[in-house]
């Protein structure tokens, strides 16, 4: 058991950011970029200090520990040899761009999915309070920026139709209206007593509690439990 236990380590590194090896900040932008000791996937796992212009987080576990257990990706640097190759081929494409610029579209258009594709897992932080204050702050709004979630408070009203429910709904941020696809598998019970409902363009909304909402708006989706 211990020799599987040692093969499943060898295989699966992972690497844990903490204050020690990691040092987050942002751009002028506003964007969260990464500077951090740690094995890097293009030079057989070498652990090196490497800086990420760019980084993005995900949440394992969304619901029950929404600042733990968080995934940092980005995109590593590659080896010499593949930048040198990388920049005979845009040399020999700025030759050409005036006699081929639609094929030129074409290939930037390649890049781009391409860069979102060499995206990687840089490590997991285990718990952002491994960091100070301000770090803390940096990873908290980022992280609440993008799994932004609304609080529903009054349900105006649910029309299903074919597949679908439009809704008409008072939240914490205002009133709102959204439409939900197969609304039996779009209502997820977080616990008995809390819900999410994810809308067709992939925004959250939530009920904190069934037991305290509003009586005449959990009639209108009890239906769907």
């Amino acid at each position: 058991m211990s020799e599987n236990s040692n093969n499943i380590s060898d295989i699966v590194k992972i690497a844990f950011l903490t204050s020690e090896n990691a040092e987050f900040s942002l751009t002028g932008n506003g964007f969260l970029q990464l500077k951090a000791t740690v094995p890097n996937p293009e030079k057989d796992n070498a652990v090196e200090l490497i800086e990420f212009e760019r980084v993005f987080l995900h949440r394992a576990f969304p619901y029950d520990m929404p600042y733990q257990y968080i995934s940092v990706f980005g995109t590593f640097p590659k080896p010499p040899k593949e930048e040198d190759k990388e920049d005979k081929e845009a040399k020999k494409e700025n030759e050409n761009k005036e006699n081929d610029k639609v094929d030129k579209d074409k290939k930037d258009k390649k890049e781009s999915v391409t860069s979102v594709g060499d995206l990687k897992e840089i490590g997991i932080i285990s718990n952002i309070s491994a960091f100070d204050e301000a770090v803390q702050k940096m990873l908290r709004t980022t992280l609440d920026n993008k799994y932004f979630t609304s609080i529903i408070e009054i349900i105006h009203s649910i029309k299903d139709k074919y597949g679908y429910s439009y809704w008409d709904v008072k939240t914490n941020v205002g009133r709102t209206k959204f439409t939900v696809h197969d609304t039996y598998k779009s209502l997820v019970k977080i616990n008995p007593d809390r819900v999410m409902v994810n809308d067709i363009n992939g925004n959250r909304y939530e009920i904190p509690s069934l037991e305290n909402f509003d009586k005449n708006s959990f009639r209108k989706i009890e239906l769907f439990f």
